[in-house]
């Protein structure tokens, strides 16, 4: 079956024929090779390491994963599949407080993974423009560019609603969502199937709950499905953001106002044109629809109508109107103060003092993870010619007063063997600063056509979640050992002589471990020798089998 283009058939139709309703779309669902993809696409998830409620990751799925994809399959086509509770852990918020998330069983994964490959293609035909969040070949700096296009001077929308929903993910009615889905969706059994994982129940320390409204945050189906609740509140707005530009001008002219209006996920933002009365207004009209029709709270303590002139924050960013250089008026993006403040202190968390027994080159690369992402996040801002440098300086201070403290010696010696070509250095790897990402001008368009129907590559953004990584190994300083070896063996596999680098690296003991008293002390260069995976597998496997047959003998 080629999946691709039987998605994009879907998306035809659906685009051709705006109330066509689809049937037989079940049976998608336990094709192999739809199942194939699907695994595959789950596969390739960071959370793929990790198990649900089973204790089943996914490498113990791939065990056998030929039989378990035909025994899935089965399930499906006969309708003995049942969902898994979804095993509930909470991770920080930036804010302090803790976030539920999740996570589903593989299995689970897979089939709703397969599922929105069928619901993806039908729904991308209705979803409306001014939608940007958990969508195909959309991301956070199309909503960010469609918010300042709205803020430049001519159209002059200076008056701003910052929607906020109350727990969104949390309140989402599912008989609301299933009667949605009725809408482009006729096949019951698929319809059953998606119930099936709406009332899964939510495992939490080792206590199962029922879920009788909401859909869990980390679910790979929860996000399309939110989409697809909240695109009754994009059709809403519809009324006022898509009138032709004379109905527009005739509104102006009878001193009315008309807007603007953006939403990511169930962060939303409509821009006013007229008065703080006629924000207001809408304001009240939205809170009315979002408790009638859709059965959501919108919160009147976060949801503010400001100006723009004082500026709003959305999705991380800043937006405020003031003069600009040519002495007009200008709206910018620019990163929020809370947001620096909280970079630098995950910049301190990696580089605190108790962290002193962590590997320099581990350190390197926790510091190098943290700060390209979030300079990648923000590099289309206004004022990182002003933030970057600033905490450019204060992480490459905090390192070298981390090496002070790892050497207890004083930060000037213990950044010296580490200065090479003027960085601070651990063999390849080397400190990247904030102001070596210099400040970027958004060039793509955030109007994007159906990429299903237009055949784009799918592209999805991917957003940093969980914990901060702060250097840490299972075994501390076996990092720094691994660099200083493979320099030694000059990138060469010690038995093959084939190359290899940090990554591909193992170290092996001479003397096996066992031999010493303190294992610390078979973690030297003079016991270790760099080989490559599949010799150091054979290596292991060896000296495994000799350590039997001495035992025999």
């Amino acid at each position: 079956m080629n999946v691709g283009e039987l998605q994009r058939k879907l998306s035809v139709w659906a685009t051709q024929d705006k109330g066509r309703k689809f049937h037989a779309l079940y049976a998608l669902l336990h094709d192999e090779d739809w199942l194939l993809l699907a695994h595959d696409y789950v596969s390739q998830n960071a959370g793929s390491v990790t198990a649900g409620c089973d204790g089943i990751t996914m490498a113990n799925f791939d065990v056998d994963l030929e039989d378990n994809l035909r025994c899935l399959a089965d399930d499906l086509r006969s309708g003995a599949f049942e969902a898994r509770p979804v095993r509930r852990v909470r991770i920080p918020k930036p804010s302090g407080k803790l976030r539920p998330l999740g996570i589903p069983a593989i299995r689970d994964r897979i089939v709703q993974e397969a599922l929105r490959m069928v619901l993806e293609p039908i729904f991308e035909a209705d979803f409306v423009q001014h939608s940007y969040g958990f969508r195909p070949c959309r991301r956070t700096m199309d909503a960010v560019k469609c918010i300042l296009w709205a803020a430049c001077e001519p159209r002059k929308f200076f008056w701003v609603i910052e929607g906020d929903i109350a727990s969104y993910f949390d309140t989402i009615h599912h008989r609301k969502l299933i009667k949605l889905l009725r809408r482009r969706i006729a096949d019951e059994r698929l319809l059953n199937l998606i119930w099936k994982f709406l009332r899964a129940g939510v495992m939490e320390r080792n206590v199962l709950r029922a879920t009788v409204e909401g859909t869990p945050q980390g679910g790979i189906i929860s996000p399309l499905l939110a989409n697809i609740y909240l695109h009754e509140l994009d059709k809403y707005m519809e009324r006022y953001t898509a009138l032709s530009l004379y109905r527009k001008a005739k509104r102006r002219k009878q001193g009315l106002a008309n807007f603007a209006y953006v939403r990511y996920a169930d962060d939303f933002v409509v821009m006013c044109n007229g008065t703080r009365a006629q924000a207001e207004a809408l304001k009240a009209e939205l809170t009315e629809f979002l408790r009638d029709r859709l059965r959501l709270t919108l919160s009147q303590e976060k949801t503010r109508v400001t100006h723009l002139n004082d500026g709003f924050e959305f999705l991380g960013f800043r937006f405020r109107r003031g003069p600009s250089k040519t002495g007009g008026m200008v709206t910018r993006s620019l990163i929020p103060k809370g947001k620096a403040r909280d970079h630098l202190g995950k910049l301190k968390a990696i580089t605190a003092p108790d962290t002193c027994q962590d590997s320099v080159v581990n350190k390197l690369r926790a510091l190098n993870r943290l700060i390209r992402g979030w300079c990648q996040y923000y590099q289309y801002t206004g004022n990182v010619s002003t933030v970057f440098p600033r905490l450019g300086n204060r992480a490459y201070w905090l390192l070298g007063h981390w090496l002070g403290g790892k050497f207890k010696t004083k930060i000037k010696r213990a950044m010296q063997p580490f200065w090479q070509e003027n960085h601070l250095s651990v063999g390849k790897t080397r400190l990247r600063l904030h102001h070596e990402f210099s400040r970027q001008v958004y060039k793509e368009k955030f109007h994007r056509p159906n990429p299903y129907v237009y055949l784009i590559q799918l592209r999805r953004e991917e957003l940093p979640s969980g914990p901060v990584w702060l250097g840490n190994e299972a075994r501390p300083g076996q990092a720094d050992l691994r660099v200083e070896v493979l320099a030694r063996d000059g990138y060469q596999c010690r038995f093959c002589k084939a190359p290899i680098n940090e990554d591909t690296c193992h170290l092996h003991h001479v003397r096996d471990v066992r031999v010493f008293k303190r294992p610390a002390d078979a973690n030297t260069a003079a016991n270790s020798v760099a080989l490559c995976i599949p010799c150091h597998k054979r290596e292991t496997a060896a000296r495994r089998q000799r350590q039997l047959e001495s035992r025999v003998l």
